[in-house]
């Protein structure tokens, strides 16, 4: 009966261990996917496309500016890119991504960085991205830019 408990123990500590592994490998895999969503909502921007930018966006999505004004919800955030864009037609932002932090659970990420203005004249700042997954894909919940340095 010893024997058994300690069979049993050995096999729920490897269970355990396999299991928290695991863990560690999705949330790896979680940072690579966030960080691959950046670069490409990179090249989204710098390409002025805004259906395949917001994919990336939960309906109410909320974005703080770098000046502090505020967008809520998809569509507007919609209208407002679309406004901006015809406005500064070459206009486009490279954010660089510092940090992903994966929650626990998996479900939630936070993500900080810098980013870069080009032809604006806003020249940079810093930034953080709270995402939410969603039938495995992870889409961006909030958007916060700070504008630090000008041309």
């Amino acid at each position: 009966m010893i024997k058994l408990k300690l069979h049993l123990l050995t096999l729920l500590g490897l269970v355990a261990l396999a299991l928290g592994s695991q863990a560690q490998v999705n949330k790896a895999q979680d940072d690579s996917m966030i960080r691959a969503s950046r670069v490409r909502t990179n090249e989204l921007i710098a390409d002025h496309d805004l259906k395949g930018l917001s994919r990336y966006w939960m309906k109410d999505y909320v974005r703080v500016a770098g000046n502090g004004s505020i967008t809520i919800g998809k569509d507007s955030s919609l209208a407002f890119w679309a406004k901006f864009f015809k406005e500064q037609p070459t206009i486009y932002y490279v954010r660089t991504t510092k940090e992903v932090i994966v929650s626990d659970n998996g479900m939630l990420a936070w993500e900080s960085g810098t980013w870069e203005g080009f032809n604006t004249k806003s020249k940079g700042g810093s930034y953080a991205a709270l995402w939410i997954k969603q039938d495995n894909i992870w889409k961006m919940q909030s958007e916060l830019y700070a504008t630090l340095y000008f041309y």
